[in-house]
């Protein structure tokens, strides 16, 4: 349960405030992708921009990212300027030989390309038609992100125009005592919770509060009581009389003795946010998840894998890092289009998945690498491993025919190979090195 603070309310209740869009962990991913020192996202007709800059990102290019930043051409489609020296299509974003660039690419997203994501680097790159995608992609997640979190702010937006209107019984009107017992329940109950106004008045709110609310739920009912709260708006379940869930708002008002001046009661106006619930959590799927196959992505394996290695330190137990990258996937997507490509990928990370434990976790760190956390013995890991490459080595169903892809994995083990996030990714990184010079499709510690 989560609690809003308005004008009057005390310091343990969190004020109000309008979702924006933050692009923060687009930029964190698309630098880490690209191997860049800058990459950014700007919308047109805001002030601000979302930037993420490495160590090296040295003040002559981090100058020249804010530049670029405020000088697109909105109308431009996906530019890779692999280098910029000779490249004639970065000229239009920064004054021409600009020695402080090497690499530039941009990719626009959001209605009528609204904002653009960019990535800066001292380094020339080479581009490739995967590599655009991946951009491409990336710009793609970005409008999301935005669409999302422009739907959450007019729908809160909403509310706080139509919550004036409460007296007008748009919302359920609730007037109890301070012992938290309705005394009245307006008739828009039975739209909202599925009850008579009468099966209510007696009974306190807490009777049908979701378990996990109660805590914090019994806790600002004290402070009402104890008069700490005068007006302020919270959010928790409570149970449709058929029994499933319904996240509400409830915003409340203190009522005095008119002559004392003593608390005696509160008023409640009461509304169904159950949408506006469902697209925060959306845009925590987005912010922790890979759109095309379900799994964590990048930023969510990454909080994994430190806490493991926290939980290893802390009780001496042993974890397995698998990375793991597919055999013979660029031929497919390359020959057969990014559609097969998906399919596969889709596929793969199902086995991955059926194979492994609930208590496993598998992520996608981009394009076709795969990594795995698992708490299994050591003499588990070599079976564990060939049953994976096995898996994903059955013919993937697509059009009519059978792709085939192989899987190597390289392992490492903590503490054993390293206690640290980076090491034992470097370490895992050159058992699959290991693995695919050993012939691929096989698995190497």
């Amino acid at each position: 349960m989560t609690g809003h603070e308005k004008a009057g309310a005390t310091d343990g209740i969190a004020r109000t405030i309008l979702p924006a869009p933050d692009f923060s962990e687009c930029c964190r991913i698309a630098r880490a992708l690209f191997h860049a020192e800058v990459a950014s996202v700007c919308l047109r007709g805001e002030s601000r921009t979302w930037t993420d800059f490495g160590s090296g990102a040295g003040p002559e290019l981090r100058n020249a990212a804010e530049m670029a930043d405020g000088r697109p051409d909105w109308e431009w489609p996906a530019l890779w300027c692999g280098d910029t020296r000779t490249d004639q299509a970065f000229a239009g974003w920064l004054p021409a030989g600009n020695a402080d660039v090497g690499f530039f690419a941009s990719a626009p997203f959001g209605p009528d390309r609204i904002g653009r994501l960019s990535v800066l680097d001292a380094r020339p790159q080479a581009g490739s038609a995967e590599k655009l995608r991946l951009l491409t992609d990336l710009a793609a997640m970005a409008g999301q992100i935005y669409d999302l979190a422009r739907a959450v702010r007019e729908a809160t937006e909403r509310e706080a125009e139509f919550r004036h209107l409460a007296e007008m019984s748009t919302d359920t009107i609730i007037r109890g005592n301070l012992d938290g017992v309705r005394l009245y329940v307006s008739p828009s109950i039975r739209a909202l919770l599925g009850y008579e106004p009468e099966e209510l008045v007696g009974r306190k709110a807490i009777d049908i509060a979701h378990p996990d609310d109660v805590p914090n739920f019994r806790r600002f009912m004290q402070s009402v009581r104890d008069g700490h709260i005068d007006v302020a708006v919270i959010e928790l379940r409570l149970q449709h009389k058929e029994g499933g869930w319904i996240w509400m708002e409830a915003s409340l008002r203190l009522s005095r003795d008119p002559d004392s001046q003593a608390p005696n009661g509160y008023v409640v106006s009461v509304r169904d946010v159950g949408r506006r619930k469902l697209l925060e959590e959306r845009l925590e799927q987005l912010a922790s998840f890979d759109p095309l196959t379900g799994l964590p992505n990048r930023t969510q394996f990454s909080q994994r894998l430190h806490a493991a290695l926290d939980r290893s330190r802390r009780i001496g137990e042993s974890i397995a890092l698998f990375y793991m990258d597919l055999d013979n996937f660029k031929g497919i997507n390359d020959t057969m289009g990014h559609a097969a490509g998906d399919s596969v990928l889709k596929a793969c990370a199902a086995r991955l998945r059926a194979e492994l434990r609930q208590c496993d976790v598998v992520a996608r760190l981009g394009g076709d690498e795969f990594t795995a956390i698992l708490t299994a013995d050591e003499s588990e890991l070599p079976e564990l491993a060939q049953r994976l490459v096995s898996a994903v080595g059955v013919p993937i169903p697509y059009g009519g025919r059978e792709l085939r892809v192989g899987l190597s994995i390289g392992i490492a083990r903590a503490p054993r190979d390293g206690t640290s996030p980076d090491v034992l990714l470097s370490a895992a990184d050159r058992a699959l090195y290991r693995a695919k010079a050993a012939g691929r499709n096989t698995f190497r510690f």
